[in-house]
């Protein structure tokens, strides 16, 4: 987290310089008297006076703000510019220059805070300087609503504890107050890591509610998503998070399309390129998909998602070509080819993952099916020693 330092004007001498010479009630002369000499009390008390006899008294309620700055009232600093700045705009220049001031010095805190608690090896350290990082993000909002490094940081916090659902409401108030693509990204995303979740726990529960749940925050997902894109139309992120919940909804024809045009927009995107091969190949239609595959490995040779699912595009076309062989009695043995294709990029693979036990296993699978019974038995070796 970075850290943002303003350079503090000398607001004091300011309004000296411009009101010195000025009528000013008693309460006023002896509020600069006790400001000069950092007597915060003492200026706070003739300052309610001041405000309380004369509530149109602009200077009384810009010098009770600024004494709320120096007292770290930042809320009640925020009250008192803001009835200042309703009856004329004398102080707004100061006024501006005290937010922007507080703003870096609760920002500045919690940053300090949340290194602190990363630092820490105390569990209840840790929670409680989370909290002051929390609680000072959430003041420097205050100062800076539309501030996207104070939200993003805000919301850092929140998933350092794994805290998905306290990150959630700062995150819709991140979308909804400035928009940014990263606000968009962040709350798709928790979103539908949230939506997955559920999923599984119904996979487990077989509770219809689990299940009601997690469509329902599929369907938010896909809402913010589709908002995100509207304003980011060629973000690879968002079209990624769209695609997938497309498919967990059973968009599956809808996903398709726009898996194709996210390609046609980003034809060197490597995620919009996996996403087209990867509806293809639940279609079985393994030709094209590969083409997709091949350009996402094109782009990145070391994607492993990709060569994964090349692999696994080669391996269900061999099965479909010998099941069509063997149903015309045919002996040429065609489909083996399929098989060392994939056979290739899975040692690819492995030499990438060598720690994926379900690679070796496949492996073992095909070379088993080559004939290669000495490969085959060393990776289904490797696959049991993996998974122990």
């Amino acid at each position: 987290m970075n850290k943002y330092f303003i350079s503090i004007f000398a607001v004091l001498l300011m309004w000296l310089t411009f009101s010195a010479y000025q009528c000013a009630s008693t309460e006023i002369t002896s509020a600069r008297l006790y400001i000069q000499q950092k007597n915060y009390e003492k200026a706070e008390e003739v300052l309610k006076k001041e405000v309380t006899k004369n509530p149109q008294s602009e200077e009384g309620w810009y010098l009770t703000g600024f004494v709320k700055h120096e007292k770290r009232d930042y809320k009640g600093m925020l009250e008192a510019f803001n009835q200042a700045l309703k009856i004329n705009k004398t102080h707004e220049r100061e006024i501006n220059q005290l937010l922007k001031a507080s703003w870096a010095e609760n920002f500045n805190d919690g940053v300090n805070y949340f290194n602190a608690a990363n630092r820490s090896a105390n569990q209840d350290s840790v929670k409680i300087l989370r909290q002051k990082a929390i609680n000072a993000f959430e003041t420097a909002i205050m100062m800076q609503p539309d501030s996207n490094d104070t939200y993003r940081n805000l919301v850092f916090v929140y998933l350092s504890a794994g805290d998905l659902d306290g990150a959630i409401e700062p995150s819709e108030r991140w979308v909804n107050k400035v928009k940014s693509l990263e606000s968009y990204q962040f709350i798709t995303e928790l979103y539908y890591t949230k939506a997955e979740q559920q999923w599984n726990k119904y996979q487990t529960s077989k509770n219809p509610a689990d299940s009601v749940k997690a469509v329902e925050l599929y369907q938010i997902t896909e809402k913010y998503a589709t908002e995100g894109l509207a304003k980011y139309p060629n973000d690879g992120t968002l079209n990624s998070f769209l695609f997938n919940t497309y498919i967990s909804l059973g968009k599956k024809d809808l996903a398709l399309s726009k898996a194709k045009a996210a390609v046609e927009a980003n034809p060197n995107d490597k995620f919009a390129n996996y996403n087209a091969g990867t509806m293809l190949l639940e279609a079985k239609e393994y030709e094209q998909a590969v083409k997709y595959f091949k350009k996402a490995l094109e782009i990145d040779p070391k994607y492993e998602n990709a060569i994964y699912n090349i692999a696994a595009c080669y391996i269900n076309w061999g099965i479909q070509v010998r099941e069509k062989e063997e149903e015309a009695n045919k002996t040429d043995k065609s489909y083996l080819q399929y098989f060392e294709n994939a056979k290739t990029y899975l040692e690819q693979l492995v030499e990438l993952s060598p720690n994926d036990y379900k690679t070796w296993e496949r492996l073992g699978q095909v070379y088993a099916v080559l004939g290669m019974k000495e490969k085959a038995e060393a990776a289904f070796n490797k696959a049991d020693e993996l998974r122990k």
